[in-house]
């Protein structure tokens, strides 16, 4: 562990959520909204020169299409009152495994040889998931975010 504070901070979230409020009702998404309210506090208090980024994840045809906008809704509220910058790819982009052939193409849930592999179930994104839609948009972000 180091004392020297991260230049910037990337996460995401929601995807395990999504599947825990609906499939499981285990919470609500006022609990999830409150949560990450708290997350949100403490990394800009352990971490207060960073800059942090959100990274929104695509749409999911693994979860309930009502959750997860509710889940975004409450997310993107979150950020903006934070003041947190958010890598879109739900929003800016085209990745959506709904469509089943972008899942098969772009999602694994096993590995092959040591590597995402596809076919998966639309949750995890593979390589090629990674670097068609999210490298673009998180990099973007970055930029812009860095350039202030």
């Amino acid at each position: 562990m180091t004392d020297v504070a991260p230049d910037f901070v990337v996460f995401d979230g929601g995807t395990n959520d999504a599947q825990s409020i609906f499939r499981d009702r285990a919470y609500t998404v006022g609990t999830y909204a409150e949560e990450l309210e708290k997350t949100l506090h403490a990394m800009e208090r352990k971490w207060p020169t960073a800059r942090i980024v959100y990274v929104a994840a695509h749409k999911l045809g693994s979860r309930d299409w009502d959750t997860q906008v509710a889940l975004r809704e409450a997310t993107l509220e979150a950020c903006r009152k934070w003041d947190i910058a958010v890598a879109d790819v739900f929003g800016e982009t085209t990745f959506d495994t709904r469509d089943d052939t972008q899942r098969a193409k772009y999602t694994f849930d096993d590995l092959v040889n040591g590597f995402p592999g596809a076919e998966g179930s639309g949750t995890h994104p593979n390589e090629a998931g990674i670097t068609t839609f999210y490298v673009p948009v998180v990099s973007a972000t970055l930029q812009q975010i860095s350039s202030r």
